[in-house]
């Protein structure tokens, strides 16, 4: 402990770096993004109001939903499910990690059908990432018995590089499987041609600034490969926040969205 602080003491750089936290966490005010966050709803044609109150509703009944992993994604797909511009009858998953999203959208989405995919079990990515490795049979219990609570929910063990070829067409994309390049990059694009013309894709965990990126979970290439389709009129695109919790959303560097995707 003396030692850190030690550490922390001789290097300028960190006390600087601890000062701006400091000051962007005081500063920061919750209701100014809830503002702007409403705003981007409205802007989508979708109340933000009205998709969180469905969302408390649904979690008051099935309370499992809601966990360290929710997110303002869960409100949109709420809000979206109140739409009367979108007809969503096909879902696809890309990423079903605990089937817990899966379920919420089975509830929201009650004359859909969802296909979820993830890796294999053996898949050293899918065993080693989360530290799943020690409780891999655990993890794959309680996630078969979340997807067995509804026969709408169709998972496959399936590598979503293979989507290249896949048959079917979908209303709503949601992808969350490996973050960096290429792997996103092949989501989306893979994503876009399996995509119903009135469809919409959403990218969870999109970064804006330049980080350190581990391939897996943080990166930029969502955003720049998104950045770059736009460019060149292929789609449109919106950037949710991902959380408005201080905790969160304080930090501008490593602030944290969710793009909602639109052919043009």
């Amino acid at each position: 402990m003396i030692q850190k602080i030690i550490k922390i003491l001789v290097n300028p750089l960190i006390i600087i770096e601890k000062i701006r936290i400091y000051l962007e966490k005081k500063k920061y005010n919750a209701n100014i993004f809830l503002d702007k966050q409403n705003k981007i709803f409205s802007e989508l044609n979708l109340s933000r109001k009205e998709g969180y109150e469905k969302y408390q509703k649904i979690i008051s009944t099935y309370s499992f939903i809601n966990d360290e992993m929710s997110s303002e994604h869960q409100v949109f797909f709420s809000s979206l499910s109140m739409s009367k511009e979108f007809d969503i009858k096909d879902i696809l998953e890309i990423g079903t990690w605990d089937a817990k999203n899966s379920f919420l959208l089975s509830v929201l989405f009650k004359d859909s059908n969802i296909d979820t995919i993830d890796l294999k079990k053996d898949h050293k990515i899918f065993t080693d990432f989360y530290n799943r490795s020690h409780k891999l049979d655990k993890f794959i219990k309680e996630r078969d018995e979340i997807i067995k609570k509804e026969k709408r929910i169709n998972f496959q063990e399936l590598n979503s590089l293979r989507l290249y070829n896949h048959p079917k067409k979908y209303d709503l994309i949601w992808i969350d499987g490996a973050h960096g390049y290429p792997v996103v990059c092949m989501d989306i694009i893979n994503s876009l041609k399996i995509l119903n013309s009135n469809g919409i894709i959403m990218c969870d965990d999109v970064f804006i600034n330049q980080i350190k990126s581990d391939g897996i979970y943080q990166s930029v290439a969502t955003f720049e490969t998104l950045q770059e389709l736009k460019n060149e009129n292929i789609i449109d695109y919106k950037l949710i926040y991902k959380r408005l919790t201080k905790e969160h959303n304080f930090s501008e560097k490593s602030r944290k969205y969710v793009a909602v995707v639109s052919l043009k």
